[in-house]
């Protein structure tokens, strides 16, 4: 019955014609029953060119691992396959790694089936879990608040891992080997309540079955199904908004727009887990109570938060995620340059342009009056602000794009001459995230400090206006 399932329905739509597959073999009946079921297929469909290779893990902590490895090793020398072995001492490896035995173990295992995979020339790593792995993996994630991703469960097939039996329940797995006579061994501390995942499988799922439902494992794959296919959409959402928002990314430093504030939560959180994951490597990205901190900030310029391996900063050109040694070095001096250049052939009157190489940004101030920012590279933009033509103009010679000087001050009507520190402080921005930002100044004077604070000495009145565009460099003037 197995086998004509997996044969007519699933194998075909998981493995490709000329197929070389990594099949991960324990010993135990789930892993043996998936070897002979694939090495059968292989066997019955010669025309697809299918091949296999087992690995095998001996974790050194029980004295029957020894048999075990020398039963899988003699079944794939019957097949006439290849047989790899990976000998460790998983509870050092655990130790030294500073994680749980069974988070430990399952590291070292698939970093080696990844090397396994390029070394052996595989398409594919097969793994044996079942329908009962997924009730207990969905459960464990439930226990310790997982979202919908975490909820989706095990997936049939995510990159290069295919799981044929996750629809199989393990009283089926046993009935196919006893069936087909197919030896397997019996790892006894899966009957021992040592660890969550064994007090799930052990003690809550019967009492689930028993009192609530009878088919709680069907329920339970049936809902990881659903939220699979929610997940999915929510990830293809996460891949759209990640081309819009991200601005910079080398891996070590990423740079996202603020726009992303806007974005349903549901959506802004992935978009901040995945920033947080390709700084540190960590795929499982960021935990719920650091997500909820960059949410909770609302975008304010200046805010910093040291997180697990890196830094995240508001800064008036975007949200940065900053490895930590990166972060150590990241203040650049400054060197502003001007340069003339009209937008002719776009027909955009433009009043002066400016770049600021140090910190690859530039500024531009355009006559306002039928601006149409179609033409922007809106990755490139990072800041607008709107003057008063004449007051602004009247400055033109003396404008630059800068960092913060002793004694500047930033006018406001009423008040006057206000220090840049005290409008910092009454910004909340820290002392280090102040050095960092770039301003609009006339000499000593600051007009704009963008995302923060616009002087009133320059504000748009009844006439005409200015626009003053802050832009990242990117492949030329074009993208201004």
């Amino acid at each position: 019955m197995i086998y004509e399932k997996m044969r007519q329905t699933i194998l075909p739509q998981l493995l490709p014609r000329r197929a070389r597959i990594l099949v991960a073999v324990s010993g135990g009946p789930d892993s043996m029953a998936l070897s002979h079921v694939l090495w059968r297929y292989a066997q019955e469909y010669e025309e697809q060119e299918i091949s296999l290779v087992l690995t095998h893990v001996h974790h050194g902590v029980r004295s029957e691992s020894d048999e075990e490895a020398l039963m899988v090793q003699e079944m794939a020398a019957q097949w006439g396959i290849p047989f790899i072995i990976h000998r460790f001492d998983a509870k050092a490896y655990a130790v030294a790694s500073g994680q749980s035995f069974e988070a430990a173990a399952r590291e070292w295992r698939y970093a080696r089936w990844k090397e396994d995979l390029e070394q052996y020339n595989c398409d594919l790593l097969a793994t044996a879990h079942h329908l009962g792995d997924q009730a207990e993996t969905i459960l464990y994630r439930l226990l310790r608040g997982s979202g919908t991703a975490g909820l989706a469960g095990i997936y049939p097939q995510k990159g290069r891992i295919i799981r044929p039996f996750l629809t199989l329940k393990k009283e089926e797995l046993l009935e196919y080997c006893q069936k087909e006579q197919i030896p397997y061994a019996v790892d006894y501390t899966n009957f021992q309540p040592l660890f969550v995942r064994n007090r799930i499988r052990l003690e809550l799922l019967p009492e689930l079955k028993k009192n609530y439902n009878p088919k709680i494992l069907e329920t339970i794959g049936r809902t990881a199904e659903v939220l699979r296919w929610d997940e999915e959409y929510l990830e293809q959402q996460t891949d759209k908004a990640w081309s819009s928002y991200c601005l910079f990314d080398d891996k070590k430093k990423i740079q996202l727009s603020t726009k992303i504030l806007q974005e349903p939560k549901a959506i802004l959180s992935r978009l901040v887990r995945r920033a947080a994951a390709h700084i540190t490597g960590e795929p499982r990205g960021l935990g719920f109570s650091y997500v909820n901190q960059i949410i909770d900030s609302k975008g304010q310029v200046g805010w910093k938060q040291d997180l697990p391996n890196f830094t995240v900063h508001i800064r008036y050109d975007g949200i940065w995620f900053l490895d930590k040694e990166l972060d150590k070095n990241s203040v650049q001096s400054l060197n502003p340059l001007t340069d003339e250049f009209e937008y002719r052939d776009k027909g955009i009157p433009v009043c002066f342009e400016q770049w600021c190489e140090a910190s690859d940004v530039r500024v531009g101030v355009f006559l306002i009056e039928g601006l149409d920012l179609k033409w922007m590279n809106e990755k490139a933009l990072i800041a607008t602000a709107d003057f008063d033509q004449e007051e602004l103009l009247k400055r033109r010679d003396n404008l630059v794009l800068r960092y913060r000087k002793e004694g500047d001050t930033l006018w406001i009507r009423g008040v006057g001459n206000k220090t840049l520190k005290k409008v910092f402080q009454e910004a909340k921005i820290n002392s280090e995230m102040r050095r960092r930002m770039l301003l609009l100044a006339y000499k000593s004077e600051i007009l704009w400090i963008p995302g923060v604070k616009q002087s009133d000495s320059c504000l748009v009145g009844e006439g005409p206006k200015v626009r003053v565009m802050i832009c990242r460099k990117t492949k030329g003037k074009a993208d201004l």
